[in-house]
């Protein structure tokens, strides 16, 4: 194996470890979108997503420290989803360099 194809090869795995890891984080992370709905005068926040064609709308609550952790852990899911985009398109390149090598 040349000194190339090895290189490919070790980024292959770190790309396949990376997309593993934080598939398994997002497993444990909220999806959907916060909604704030003011109803007499007061706002209350839901946390709305899809379940197949049914849009489910999770009451959260008031403003609050509650609120705020699940916006950053929404915020990490977005992260994360497009973080695990872009490993995708590195390991079809890392592939397209292999098929070269060989």
């Amino acid at each position: 194996m040349s000194l190339l194809e090895n290189a490919v090869v070790q980024e292959q795995r770190r790309i396949e470890y990376m997309i593993e890891k934080y598939e398994a984080e997002l497993a444990n992370l909220p999806k959907g979108a916060l909604i704030a709905k003011m109803i007499k005068g007061n706002q209350y926040y839901y946390l709305q997503y899809r379940s197949g064609k049914k849009t489910i709308s999770k009451y959260v609550g008031r403003a609050g420290d509650k609120v705020e952790k699940l916006q950053q852990q929404i915020e990490r899911r977005r992260h994360i989803q497009s973080m695990l985009k872009a490993l995708s398109e590195e390991y079809a390149t890392a592939q397209k360099m292999m098929e070269v090598c060989i």
